[in-house]
């Protein structure tokens, strides 16, 4: 096989807002700060059909759009800077957002036919015969998942020519903490609820109810990160189809697709990785709160509003109970995390010294467990910029096996990907243990 070569065009190219936004300097929330430790989100956009003939208009036209789309969400075309009192902020001055070009020698029909299973990452990219990889990196201290697939729509109407049809809206302000906020601790609470026993479920709680240290960021780093691996870890999607799903739903009780799939797939990870019976196991998501903070805000507020959930019971309970024991604990936990009182709870705890979503974790002891992220019902696949809908969607920074990366699946109806990393021998297991095609 011919050695891989990837070539760059050029150099990188700034593209700036269309016209001057207005300068001002942007708040961060607490919501949007606890993700300042966390790297950079990076995924990977496959589309077939652009030929390599069209290549240098097609670029001008992405470049013109994105000029386009950036006047609307102008604070991703600022700088993060430290405020006078030190807190970090945007400054949003249309300093821009940095563009690349690249080639690589592979034929496109090649990565198609691996599965795109050759992970590497691209920024914007051409193929030998055509094809193309537009590849994006985005911190996650400036918007969510749910703002940014709501970038990523509208970078795309812009592209085919079309307005947006939902401009963002920027009142970060919404979540500004009180002068007065109390001090509040992360705590682990029995699960009371029918049928459900030898669970906890972790909710912050005010002084009044008993607190505890807190942890510098370097010593919840290192707790936090899974033991360091001797072997290499690999990658693999499984894919759930609806009759799949409605199974899982029947046997578990779950009244949601997210709930019986997450269950399944706790549970199996958990046994494929080995863990000590005795040893805690960790289930933790991040669920998107804008309709549920007082006052609601809408589907279009460009920011982070994610409220952490995390539930804790032993390798022993989850794996010898049947999975309606891990559908309801999840369950539990997504309803705890989403209630109001949590979420502003959340802001005070994060407005004392040091704290992150790192010492969130670190605080509830995490060491084995599944993180669930991003969500099926985002758009992957209908982000087009006039040329076709992608062929494949990957993120490209998914490398600790504490990761469950949800997706929707490419026909556009109810089945499920999930993504994971696992050493070699796990991840066998873990394929027989799901029974589930593999993409």
């Amino acid at each position: 096989m011919a050695e891989i070569v990837v070539k760059v065009r050029g150099t990188s190219v700034i593209v700036r807002p269309a016209i001057r936004t207005p300068a001002q300097t942007m708040f961060l929330s607490n919501l949007d700060l606890c993700w300042l430790p966390i790297n950079n989100v990076q995924r990977l956009f496959f589309y077939t059909h652009p030929p390599l003939n069209e290549y240098s208009s097609l670029i001008q036209g992405m470049k013109k759009s994105l000029s386009s789309v950036l006047v609307h969400f102008y604070p991703l075309a600022g700088r993060l800077k430290k405020g006078e009192s030190g807190r970090t902020e945007i400054d949003c001055n249309d300093e821009g957002v940095e563009f690349r070009e690249a080639s690589i020698n592979i034929p496109f029909k090649d990565l198609e036919k691996d599965g795109f299973k050759q992970r590497w990452v691209f920024h914007v990219t051409t193929f030998e015969g055509g094809g193309l990889c537009i590849g994006t990196t985005f911190h996650h201290v400036l918007a969510d998942g749910n703002s940014f697939w709501h970038f990523m729509t509208s970078w795309a109407e812009c592209s085919r020519g079309i307005p947006i049809s939902k401009p963002p809206q920027h009142a970060r302000t919404v979540f500004k903490p009180d002068n007065q906020s109390p001090s509040v601790y992360y705590k682990a609470h029995e699960v009371i609820s029918n049928g459900i026993s030898g669970a906890k479920v972790f909710k912050f709680v005010s002084e009044n109810t008993g607190g505890g240290n807190v942890e510098k960021p370097a010593e919840a780093l290192q707790k936090w990160m899974e033991p360091k691996r001797k072997t290499e870890v690999i990658y693999s999607t499984f894919f759930f189809t609806e009759d799949t799903i409605q199974d899982l739903k029947q046997r578990s009780g779950a009244s949601t697709s997210f709930v019986a799939v997450a269950a399944q797939f706790w549970r199996c990870v958990m046994r494929a990785r080995e863990v000590p019976q005795e040893e805690a196991v960790y289930f933790g998501v991040l669920c998107d709160c804008r309709g549920r903070v007082k006052p609601p805000l809408p589907p279009t507020y460009f920011g982070n509003c994610l409220s952490p959930g995390l539930a804790q019971t032993t390798a022993k309970k989850l794996i010898n109970s049947d999975i309606s024991f891990a559908a309801g604990v999840i369950q539990q936990v997504i309803d705890s995390c989403t209630s109001e009182e949590q979420i502003n709870y959340l802001i005070d705890w994060i407005e004392s010294p040091d704290r992150d979503i790192l010492n969130l974790l670190t605080e509830a002891g995490w060491v084995y467990g599944t993180n669930a992220v991003s969500s099926p019902r985002f758009p992957l696949y209908e982000i087009d910029y006039g040329w076709g809908k992608p062929s494949d969607v990957q993120i490209a920074t998914m490398n600790e096996i504490r990761i469950m990366f949800l997706s929707c699946a490419k026909d556009g109806g109810k089945s499920i990907l999930v993504s994971t990393c696992l050493p070699q021998h796990q991840m066998e297991v873990l394929h027989h243990l799901l029974s589930v095609s593999v993409e």
